[in-house]
């Protein structure tokens, strides 16, 4: 009986070391795969996302780099360096990197025509599983060395024959003693005069547009000079337009494509700014173009225009010719195209 309790407590033996062994092998095996996975993973660390290069002047161009490290223990590969509208980011180091190897994105913004404060973000994108896109930002203040107001005239609408001024500002910074040295435009019809001396480094000056030759919308710029070696010359657009006694709506008839036979229509409105103004009488050419006057109001008319029946399948060119007792459009001339499909 002693003997087999002795063969028992034996066979337990074995099977507990076994047991030991097993445990002992399986915990091998997962710190190895542990080892083996941080050796494998890449870390990508920058020392700041963040950069802000406080003020700079229009003209100026302001470039920092981001300096990144490699803190894991596999190959960090950079896929590409993306950058929002206004600036530009480059890698400026290699691509792959081994554990402990440094790396530089570079990021340069040109402010253009910003003013004011800005933020520009660049992302980065790796093979860091962990964070595989960091965003980095720059932000500022753009200052203009020179500044307008109005950035942009507008003329509004104005009666053939009859002129309109329009006031700028120009104002300098004055610890920079930045000078004006002109303001004009090429175009013929544009007059620039200053009205006031310079006070308190700001300038004043009319512009005025008069005698323009032609009747519908206009533009055009303005050149201002300076002495400042990073706005040399700032241009400032305008804008407007020039009516008659009669203005149309739309100015061109255009039909597009339709098909042959169908009854298709389009209208012209004549508002009459000039109360006085008469249709004497209305042209259509070619004849198959057809249409019908009807009052829209006291000042307005309204013009439906219809393709005959017997038009042919091909381009549509042709037009409405209207005239009136107008000194300034004794002839309106309406184009009308299209296409005819078969």
């Amino acid at each position: 009986m002693k003997e087999i309790n002795m063969f028992f407590i034996i066979i337990q033996i074995l099977v507990c070391v076994e047991c030991s062994n097993i445990l002992a092998s399986d915990s091998i095996k997962k710190a190895d795969i542990m080892n083996e996975n941080i050796s494998e993973k890449p870390m990508m660390v920058f020392e700041e996302q963040n950069y802000d290069f406080g003020k700079i002047y229009i003209g100026d161009i302001v470039k920092h780099g981001f300096k990144f490290k490699n803190s894991g223990y596999g190959e960090l590969i950079i896929k590409n360096v993306k950058s929002s509208c206004g600036c530009t980011a480059a890698l400026v180091s290699k691509s792959n990197l081994l554990k402990d190897e440094e790396g530089e994105v570079q990021i340069k913004f040109n402010p253009g025509r910003y003013v004011g404060k800005v933020t520009k973000s660049v992302t980065v994108n790796s093979n860091d599983l962990q964070k595989p896109s960091y965003k980095l930002t720059i932000t500022g203040e753009v200052i203009e060395e020179v500044s307008i107001n109005p950035k942009h005239i507008n003329f509004g609408i104005i009666r053939k024959g009859d002129s309109c001024t329009r006031t700028i500002e120009v104002k300098t910074i004055p610890e920079l003693k930045t000078e004006i040295k002109k303001v004009e435009s090429p175009n013929p019809y544009i007059v620039t005069a200053q009205i006031k001396s310079k006070v308190n480094s700001s300038y004043n000056y009319q512009v005025t547009i008069s005698k323009y030759d032609y009747i519908g919308k206009f533009s055009g710029m303005v050149f201002v000079y300076t002495s400042s070696s990073k706005q040399e010359r700032i241009d400032i657009p305008f804008s407007g337009e020039v009516i008659g006694d009669v203005t149309i709506y739309p100015q061109i008839v255009s039909f597009g494509n339709i098909r042959k036979n169908q009854n298709v229509s389009r209208t012209v409105i004549l508002n009459f700014v000039n109360k006085d103004i008469k249709i004497e009488k209305i042209e259509a050419n070619p004849g198959i173009i057809h249409y019908t006057v009807s009052e829209l109001n006291n000042n307005s008319k309204k013009i439906d225009v219809k393709l005959g029946n017997d038009i042919t399948i091909g381009k549509i060119t042709g037009s409405l010719t209207i005239y009136t007792n107008s000194t300034i459009q004794p002839v309106i001339d309406i184009p009308i195209n299209g296409e005819i499909k078969g």
